[in-house]
């Protein structure tokens, strides 16, 4: 079961003991993606077999490379821009494979970001099927082995997500047919289910700052899900509103109602 470890702290997400059945060990990866959206990668990456750990603060990655050994680094070159060189660089410099994340569009950033190492780019917002895909393409180049892919994932115990029939399902629900954004937006708020993410914080992490000016943009995608999800903004199911400070995926507790954090 994942355990998420607080901001700015060092710590295994998702880990797995060595297998003793003569299969691979899990691959390590190391994840330079802060906050809600280093969140949502990490559970993403419960589509294959990893072991994750997160790092914010240069010492920290420093400690990860020199003592973890990771194998994979997911980097998020808008917020770590050193980041690449600081896990080695990508594997035409000798270092281990390197899959970058932006939200800037721009062909020079993205031209600058492969010189300085990096093996693969994803663009944010992105859809679940490539934080899969892209991974495992880099392992298989760099290690030559296939990770084992698994297909179903539940998101914050209610959304689920079939990778390889390619749908998306609520409480058991019907099929949910969703723009990327609308889905990058749903995964972001179920991987961090009964805590409350701000528009700051879903605007940084989904669009970055060149949307900044776009002050109801996160409303206006939520409004979208909610009609959607057939999820009343009264009395919602699944998407609460918190006033004065943003939105939260509700969780579910032992009898599968939905109830909210106490953490308000």
């Amino acid at each position: 079961m994942t355990q998420r470890s607080p901001a700015g702290t060092q710590g295994r997400v998702n880990s797995l003991a060595p297998r003793t059945n003569g299969e691979p060990t899990p691959t390590r990866v190391l994840i330079l993606i802060a906050n809600a959206l280093g969140n949502l990668v990490s559970v993403t990456l419960r589509h294959g077999s990893y072991e994750t750990q997160h790092a914010n603060a240069d010492s920290e990655i420093a400690a990860a490379m020199r003592d973890w050994q990771p194998e994979l680094a997911l980097i998020d070159i808008d917020h770590f821009p050193r980041g690449i060189e600081q896990v080695g660089g990508g594997m035409a410099k000798g270092g281990i494979p390197i899959l970058a994340f932006t939200r800037r569009r721009d062909t020079k950033i993205k031209l600058a970001a492969y010189e300085d190492g990096a093996d693969d780019i994803v663009e944010v917002p992105f859809t679940l099927d490539e934080i899969v895909a892209r991974p495992f393409a880099l392992i298989r180049r760099s290690r030559g082995i296939n990770v084992r892919i698994v297909p179903k994932i539940l998101l914050g115990g209610r959304l689920e997500v079939d990778l390889l029939e390619q749908t998306v399902r609520m409480d058991g629900g019907p099929q949910l047919d969703l723009t990327p954004t609308q889905q990058t937006l749903l995964y972001l708020l179920a991987a961090n289910a009964g805590e409350v993410l701000t528009r700051e914080t879903l605007l940084d992490s989904l669009w970055g700052s060149a949307f900044q000016i776009e002050s109801n943009v996160v409303d206006r995608h939520i409004r979208e899900l909610r009609v959607k999800l057939g999820d009343d903004w009264r009395t919602p199911r699944y998407l609460e509103t918190i006033p004065g400070k943003g939105y939260r995926f509700s969780v579910k507790n032992g009898n599968g109602k939905a109830q909210a954090s106490a953490a308000d």
